[in-house]
């Protein structure tokens, strides 16, 4: 095996020795969430209100969607302002955090058009023919 192949990466000792960017994980903890994406693209989109969110999204229970707003606001991505008006209104706004993340949604967004299995009848297929090649071994 040549010496090419068998090179780690150059990379910090802290993240070469422990396995993933710690960094990375901690990401991928927050916006792996389900449904977390999707608030801060409805966020983003000027959907500020709660029932704007929960429209934008779908599928969601109000439960679910005040514990996802609540998570964001703790990790630094959504701001939550209340405005004193009768009734009181509440309103979500992007951090400087939660903004910068549009972009890499938006690339996400192109790689589902390009490799999702929506779009993509072969990926469908493919995952489709896994699927059954699983419960083929099962039984």
């Amino acid at each position: 095996m040549s010496d090419d192949l068998s090179r780690t990466p150059d990379l910090p000792v802290e993240e070469a020795v422990g396995g993933a960017c710690p960094s990375f994980v901690t990401a991928m903890d927050i916006i792996g969430r389900r449904w977390t994406g999707i608030i801060i693209e409805a966020i983003g989109r000027d959907c500020t209100g709660f029932a704007e969110i929960s429209r934008f999204v779908g599928h969601i229970g109000d439960t679910m969607l005040a514990k996802r707003l609540r998570e964001l606001e703790t990790d630094g991505l959504v701001e939550r302002t209340v405005i004193d008006t009768r009734p009181i209104r509440v309103r979500y706004t992007l951090t400087v955090a939660g903004l910068a993340l549009l972009p890499i949604l938006e690339d996400i967004t192109s790689w589902g058009h390009a490799y999702g299995t929506v779009d993509n009848p072969s990926a469908a297929h493919t995952h489709q023919t896994e699927l059954t090649d699983e419960k083929t071994e099962e039984n």
